[in-house]
């Protein structure tokens, strides 16, 4: 029988795909709980912040204004570039289907506000989370060592203020893509089928429900948070804390070797998926679960 390195006896080759699932099941697991108690770490400390004890790190406001500035300053530009595409295909579609040219409003409007503007907002979001917290949580982990006496661990107070933040930013860069989105619709409507101003948002404001104002909020909440923990879990995980100190007395961490891009680009790739799971989630539970989806063009039919 042969044997591991370890000593332990190998699995049987017909079972090796059955340890594979398992291992593959486990680590997924240990991942999203990780990621769960740090965001609930993140949420207590903001439920009850500690005033007996200074941090060696800065305040969870001033932290999470600063995070705040940056999401929003490199996100408006991008989300703006994103839905002035979007908006303007909108409008193209209606413009060259010719079926219901009077509901371009309501095609661009809602669409946007309803699935579009929050969930691409939230994937671009998600790539500028990886590309700039986890470098930088790594660079402050090496910096701050653990606090035996802070009741809170480092971890927690890093982690906090930028989930905080990237919670906040979301629904800004949904609303700010919606409009940006809506007026290139418009402005598309007006020059390519001559459609008065009037009845393009006469349609969108009949067609738009209040829950689409809601969901829009709420998804972008989620759409921030998410992604923003899974960040500061994969920066600040076990695997990527000091493991030794190198003679010059830089830390040295257990993933030393590995490219930042891989732990950047599994981060997006999580980042996303969590936010395609709770937009369908969405859709599944709050709008499929009433008898109507909601107000239509179409007339109804007669019996």
């Amino acid at each position: 029988m042969s044997t591991t390195t370890d000593g332990a006896p190998a699995s049987p080759v017909l079972l090796q795909p059955v340890g594979w699932v398992g291992r593959t099941v486990l680590t997924m697991t240990s991942y999203v709980g990780g990621a769960v108690l740090l965001s609930l770490g993140a949420v207590g400390w903001l439920l009850r912040p500690d005033k007996s004890h200074t941090p060696p790190l800065p305040g969870f406001g001033r932290t999470m204004i600063r995070q705040v500035s940056w999401m929003l300053a490199l996100g408006f530009p991008l989300v703006g570039l994103v839905h002035m595409a979007m908006g303007s295909f909108l409008a193209l579609q209606a413009y060259y289907g010719s079926t219901f040219i009077d509901g371009t409003g309501a095609v661009v409007g809602v669409g946007l506000l309803r699935n579009l503007g929050g969930m691409m907002s939230g994937m671009i979001l998600a790539g500028l989370l990886a590309t700039r917290m986890i470098p930088e949580l790594r660079r402050l982990q090496g910096l701050h060592r653990e606090d035996p006496e802070g009741p809170l661990p480092v971890a927690v107070r890093m982690a906090g203020p930028r989930i905080a933040a990237a919670a906040v930013a979301c629904p800004l860069l949904g609303l700010w893509g919606v409009a940006v989105g809506t007026l290139v619709g418009w402005q598309a409507a007006l020059s390519m089928m001559g459609l008065p101003t009037r009845t393009f948002f006469m349609m969108m404001l009949k067609m738009m429900w209040f829950r689409d104002v809601v969901g829009l909020v709420v998804k972008g909440v989620l759409f921030g948070l998410l992604p923003a923990a899974i960040c500061c879990h994969e920066a600040l995980r076990a695997g990527f804390r000091e493991a030794e100190l190198a003679d010059c007395g830089t830390a040295v961490h257990a993933d030393a070797g590995t490219p930042l891009a891989t732990p950047v680009f599994r981060a997006t790739c999580l980042g996303i998926i969590s936010i395609l799971i709770v937009n369908m989630s969405w859709f599944m539970l709050v709008y499929h679960a009433v008898p109507f989806y909601g107000p239509t063009l179409l007339k109804t039919p007669s019996p």
